[in-house]
């Protein structure tokens, strides 16, 4: 019985498959695990949860591989193996949690973005996690029963497991219990349970198919003024307001913008997301962060009220992500895809300008800051910080030399802002100017083991949340400039641009809430 039914050629893969898989592919995972269970002193956790996690991958197995038979066996197996492989490369170099935020950030990727990323460590991960195990079980004759026989056998390893599972928790489940509860972050790097969960959450929201969209601000309208206004937003990318030396950052990242006397610089200010594509679809949206979900991507935004009352939009996107959707509505708009540095997103611009006297809201949306490949990020003449970290794969370079690239990122920034200003200050006589800077998101360069961007709120980092931001008004503005100056170290938040915005263009709307705009505060 027990070798009919456990000893099988194809329980042994299953068995080895999962400890492979627990032990290989869920470093940082117990890694944290321990950390924790060592200050708790909790040490049935510490000892026993590799084991339990193995036991609980060999009943999941058992389960998912159920109905499959030979090729198919095999073909998850392997499926299996290359997800389990691919994550743990990201979660263990980057920090990052694969959650569907996350996968809808990378479904938005583009193909020069994706080879960025690319590194001799991805591929052995791949080789030794992924390659060789396919091989290897390719090679392996296994020697199947018939299907009923194989259905049998799993029937009966996965309720054995199941009584297994059942009966430790039954003895030891109070350690695990409180355990678990008090460190409830661990489930997101699971491996490779939590990212499939994850691509499980994304693809049902995206078969829920194209949603009809909800119109807002149906009563818009604004009174005419002599003076058209023509406001810039810059919508940054990646950038960590730690980083700005206008916020006491020692580097001087923005020594153009701090010669300025004519912009107000915000301290305290918080994004909407960890991710462009979280970020930018909120920050345009009516709605507060504790607002925002999925199905408000599906409400008209900021650019469709100012279009609904005759004012011009403009939108240049050098992100390679792309407008995230905001701009499907607005005819002017020209992508770049991040091939190029950001200041050509200004080139003939002026053009654009002089074509109609109107109010006009121009979007520069940067690739600014966007890792790993920071040093694609700026031209020669803003390497200033060295040495500098000129590859993607950041475990080659020293802490030194990612934040000096890093900081070459800032000093670029530093100057299309500039040069946006300037832009203003030319069309100061036939315009009542503004421009407002604020990243989508920040970024984490190192700290605590954890890289890049994207993890959930809650548990993210403030490297990741806390963004730049400046306002610069022309001299026509300036009363407005002195009423924000004394609210520069307040908190605000991406809540608060589609509202400041539409008080800025003087729209009156039922959708709009004062208690936002930062200008009504």
């Amino acid at each position: 019985m027990v070798k009919k039914y456990i000893f099988t050629q194809s329980q042994q893969i299953i068995f080895a498959v999962s400890f492979f898989i627990v032990l290989l592919f869920n470093k940082t995972f117990f890694l944290k695990l321990f950390d924790f269970a060592l200050a708790d002193k909790n040490y049935t956790v510490l000892f026993g949860s590799p084991f339990i996690l193995a036991l609980l991958l060999i009943f999941v197995l058992n389960v998912l591989l159920l109905l499959t038979h030979r090729y198919s066996f095999q073909w998850v197996i392997a499926t299996l193996l290359i997800i389990s492989s691919l994550s743990s490369y990201f979660i263990d170099s980057f920090g990052t949690i694969i959650d569907k935020n996350m996968l809808n950030n990378m479904a938005q990727t583009d193909v020069a973005e994706v080879f960025d990323l690319v590194t001799p460590k991805l591929l052995m991960y791949l080789l030794i996690g992924g390659a060789i195990p396919i091989f290897l079980l390719q090679r392996y004759r296994i020697n199947f029963g018939s299907y009923k026989v194989e259905v049998a056998q799993k029937l009966v390893m996965a309720m054995v497991s199941f009584m297994l599972i059942a009966g430790t928790y039954m003895v030891i489940g109070k350690s695990y219990s409180s355990f678990f509860r008090n460190h409830s972050e661990l489930k997101m790097y699971l491996n490779p349970s939590y990212p499939i969960a994850s691509f499980a959450k994304f693809v049902a929201i995206k078969v829920k198919g194209k949603r009809v969209l909800t119109p807002i601000a149906l009563d818009a309208h604004k009174s005419v003024n002599d003076k058209k206004q023509l406001v810039i937003l810059i919508v940054g990318e990646t950038a960590r307001a730690q980083n700005f030396s206008l916020n006491g950052y020692d580097v001087p990242t923005n020594p153009l913008l701090q010669s300025r006397h004519d912009i107000v610089n915000f301290s305290n200010f918080y994004s909407c997301g960890t991710a462009t594509a979280v970020s930018v679809p909120c920050m345009f949206s009516k709605f507060s962060r504790s607002q925002f979900d999925d199905d408000k991507i599906y409400y008209e935004n900021l650019v469709d009220v100012l279009q609904k009352v005759n004012t011009r939009v403009i939108w240049r996107d050098n992100n390679s992500g792309g407008t995230k959707g905001i701009a499907d509505r607005v005819k002017n708009v020209k992508n770049l895809g991040g091939k190029t540095f950001d200041e050509v997103m200004l080139e003939g611009m002026q053009s654009s300008i002089d074509e109609e006297h109107k109010d006009t809201f121009i979007v520069l949306h940067q690739e600014g800051s966007h890792g790993p490949t920071y040093y694609k990020r700026y031209p020669d003449a803003f390497k200033k910080f060295t040495p500098t970290c000129d590859t993607q794969d950041l475990e080659k370079c020293s802490q030194e030399e990612i934040v000096n690239t890093y900081n070459n990122t800032i000093l670029y920034t530093d100057f299309v802002i500039n040069e946006a200003i300037k832009l203003l200050e030319k069309n100061e006589a036939q315009y009542q100017t503004t421009l407002f800077y604020v990243s989508d998101h920040g970024e984490s360069l190192g700290e605590n083991g954890v890289y890049l961007h994207g993890l959930p709120y809650f548990i993210a980092p403030d490297a990741q949340k806390h963004v730049p931001a400046l306002f610069y008004f022309g001299k026509e503005n300036q009363v407005k400039m002195h009423h924000l100056a004394a609210k520069k170290a307040e908190p605000f938040s991406h809540d608060n641009l589609f509202h400041t915005m539409i008080g800025i263009f003087g729209i009156q709307t039922s959708d709009y809430d004062a208690k936002l705009d930062m200008l009504k505060l």
